[in-house]
C-alpha cells in the first residue's frame, strides 16, 4: 500500500513539523535574530528527504517552495514578512492534516494543496502551478482482468495488426481532414477494440484501453476534439507501429508515462459517462486526483481545520467536564431517595460543553447535548418526573457524544463526516468480542516479524520461524469467529507460503518477494485496523493483500 511507511515515520515528521512551527514563532517575536529562521530552513530540508524517499509528491513540492520562500526571508528578498509568515504557518497547519488524511487511509487528493503552493510562489512572483501539473493518477495500476488474448503465430499477429493501423490511420484522417469526424472516431474505436483483443492485458494494452474510453467520450460529444487530442491519437498510432515491427514481442513495451498520464487527464474531465469512460475513471480513481469542486471543498476544510494534536488538547479539556457530568448523574441514580436539586450544577456545564462541540462542528452532537441538558433542567426544577428510563436514556446519549469526541481526538478533522453521517452506535463502540479478535491478531502479526528479519540476515530456520504457520492459522481462526471468510482465505495462502517456500526450502526470497511479503503482512494489520474502527476500506485492503500473494505465488 502506497502510504504504508507514511505510517510509522508521521510520528516524527509532526515532531520535526512542530519544531519548525515554533522556530518561525521565535523569528516573528525576534525579527533581528534570523537563527531561528535558518533553524526553520533546515527543518524543512529534513522534512522534504523524508517525504521525497515516501514518494509523496505533492507534499514534497509544497515542502520545496516553503523551503525557497523561507530561503528568501532569510536573504532579504521578501519585504512584507508578515503575508510570507502567514501562509507559511497555514502550511504547517495543512501540511500535517494532508499527511494524517493519507495515513489513515483517505484516498489522495493532490490538488487541495495547491492554493497554498501557488501562494508561497506568488510570494516570489513565480508562474503558478496549473491544476495538471499536481494531477497524480496512479499509471502503474494493472489493467482489470479480461478473456485470455488468443496466442498469435508472430507473423499472422504482425499482419493482423497491420490491417487494423491502416484502418485506424484511415479513421484517424477523417477526423484531422473532413467534417465527417463521428464516422472517423467509430472507426478508430472499433480498431483499437479488435487490436485489444488480442492483446488482453499486455502492458501495451493500456494505452488502447485508455484510448477507446477517450474516443468513446469524443463520440458523445464529452470531450472536444483539438490539437492536443489529435496528438494524443497520433501518439497512439506510434504504438501501432512499434507493435507491427516486434510482433508477439511489442507487447511487453510499456506506453509512456507521460502519453497515459496525459490520457488520463482528458478521460478526468470527460463530460460524458460512456461505459468506457466510467471504468477508466473508476479504475483509475479519477474522481480524487482531479475532484470535483464540492469534494475539493470538503477537503480543504479538513486540512484548514485543526490538526489531531490540537484537536486532542480541547477534546480533553471537553471530556473534563464530560467526566463531572456522568459522575453527578452515576451518583444520582445510585440514591435511594435521589435529590434533583443536586442535578442543577449540571446544566451551565452540560451548556457549555454544546457550545464547544457547535465549535467543533459537530452539530448533531451539540444538538442532543442540549436535548439533554432541557431535561435534566426539566428534572432539576421539578417540572418533569424523574424517571429511571428517562435517566437511562440521558445517559446513552451522552455515552454516544463521548464516544464520538474520542473519534475526533483520534482522527481530528476527517472524523466530523464520519460522525455526522453515522446514526447508530460509532465505530469506536465496538463489542468486547471483536475488540479482543483484533487485538489478539494485530499481536500475533507483530510476533512474527523479528523471526522473519532473522531468517532473512542468517538464513538459518529456527524454532519461532517454524512457528509462523501456526500464528497464521490462529489469526485465520479468530478472523473466522468474526465471518470475515476472504480474509480468512488470504491468510492461509500467506501461511502455505511461509511453510513451503521458506521453511522447507529454507529459501531467502528475492527482493520483489521480500517486499511482497511484507506489504502482505503491512495490509492485513490495516484491515484488522478496519475491523477496529478505522474507516479504510477493508475490501480495497484485501485487494491490495491479494495482490502481494499473487506476486509471491509467481513463479
Amino acid at each position: 500500500m502506497a502510504y504504508a511507511t507514511l505510517t510509522w515515520v508521521k510520528p516524527a515528521i509532526d515532531d520535526t513539523l512542530k519544531l519548525t512551527r515554533q522556530s518561525l514563532e521565535q523569528f516573528v517575536e525576534n525579527p533581528e535574530d534570523t537563527g531561528s529562521l535558518q533553524e526553520a530552513a533546515g527543518w524543512l530540508h529534513e522534512i522534504r528527504g523524508t517525504l521525497t524517499m515516501l514518494e509523496i509528491e505533492t507534499a514534497t513540492i509544497l515542502v520545496h517552495e516553503m523551503e525557497i520562500v523561507t530561503q528568501a526571508l532569510l536573504q532579504g528578498k521578501l519585504k512584507n514578512h508578515g503575508t510570507a509568515y502567514d501562509i507559511l504557518m497555514r502550511s504547517l497547519i495543512q501540511l500535517p492534516n494532508y499527511l494524517a488524511h493519507l495515513a489513515l487511509g483517505y484516498p489522495d487528493i493532490p490538488l487541495a494543496l495547491l492554493p497554498l503552493i501557488n501562494k508561497l510562489r506568488a510570494l516570489l512572483k513565480q508562474k503558478p502551478l496549473a491544476s495538471n501539473a499536481l494531477f497524480k493518477p496512479d499509471i502503474h495500476l494493472e489493467l482489470p482482468p479480461g478473456k485470455p488474448a488468443p496466442k498469435l503465430p508472430d507473423q499472422k499477429f504482425k499482419v493482423f495488426v497491420h490491417k487494423n493501423r491502416a484502418n485506424y490511420q484511415k479513421g484517424l484522417m477523417t477526423v484531422l481532414k473532413t467534417k465527417n469526424k463521428l464516422a472517423g472516431i467509430k472507426l478508430m474505436l472499433t480498431t483499437l477494440t479488435h487490436v485489444q483483443q488480442v492483446c488482453g492485458t499486455a502492458p501495451i494494452a493500456k494505452a488502447w484501453w485508455i484510448a477507446e474510453a477517450l474516443l468513446e467520450a469524443m463520440a458523445q460529444k464529452g470531450l472536444p476534439i483539438n490539437a492536443a487530442l489529435a496528438n494524443i491519437l497520433k501518439q497512439i498510432d506510434g504504438l501501432l507501429k512499434q507493435l507491427v515491427a516486434h510482433g508477439n514481442a511489442g507487447l511487453r513495451i510499456q506506453p509512456p508515462a507521460a502519453l497515459l498520464q496525459n490520457m488520463l487527464y482528458y478521460a478526468a474531465n470527460a463530460k460524458s459517462q460512456g461505459p468506457r469512460l466510467s471504468t477508466v475513471k473508476k479504475h483509475f480513481n479519477l474522481a480524487y486526483s482531479l475532484p470535483s469542486k464540492s469534494l475539493l471543498q470538503s477537503t480543504l476544510q479538513v486540512f484548514s481545520g485543526p490538526d489531531i494534536e490540537l484537536m486532542k488538547i480541547v477534546v480533553n479539556i471537553v471530556k473534563d467536564d464530560f467526566t463531572r457530568v456522568e459522575e453527578t448523574l452515576d451518583i444520582f441514580m445510585r440514591a435511594d431517595t435521589p435529590d434533583v436539586t443536586e442535578l442543577e450544577p449540571l446544566i451551565e456545564i452540560m451548556k457549555n460543553i454544546a457550545y464547544t462541540l457547535h465549535l467543533l462542528d459537530m452539530g448533531g452532537q451539540a444538538k442532543s447535548m442540549l436535548q439533554q441538558t432541557q431535561l435534566i433542567a426539566a428534572i432539576a426544577k421539578g417540572q418533569r418526573d424523574y424517571k429511571m428510563q428517562e435517566m437511562l436514556k440521558i445517559a446513552d446519549a451522552l455515552l454516544m457524544i463521548d464516544a464520538a469526541l474520542d473519534t475526533l481526538a483520534n482522527r481530528g478533522s476527517h472524523a466530523r463526516q464520519q460522525i455526522q453521517q453515522e446514526t447508530g452506535l460509532l465505530e469506536t463502540q465496538l463489542k468486547d468480542v471483536m475488540k479482543v479478535v483484533v487485538e489478539e491478531a494485530k499481536l500475533e502479526l507483530v510476533e512474527m516479524i523479528p523471526p522473519i528479519l532473522r531468517f532473512l540476515e542468517k538464513k538459518e530456520v529456527d524454532e519461532e520461524l517454524k512457528d509462523i504457520p501456526a500464528r497464521f492459522t490462529k489469526i485465520s481462526g479468530l478472523l473466522h469467529v468474526a465471518h470475515r471468510e476472504r480474509a480468512v482465505k488470504l491468510v492461509h495462502l500467506c501461511a502455505e507460503y511461509v511453510q513451503k517456500s521458506i521453511i522447507e526450502k529454507n529459501s531467502v526470497p528475492d527482493e520483489i518477494r521480500q517486499k511482497a511479503l511484507a506489504d502482505s503482512l503491512i495490509s492485513l494489520d490495516f484491515y484488522l485496523d478496519t475491523l477496529a474502527g478505522n474507516p479504510m476500506d477493508g475490501n480495497q485492503i484485501l485487494d491490495i493483500t491479494q495482490r502481494c500473494l499473487k506476486q509471491l505465488q509467481a513463479a
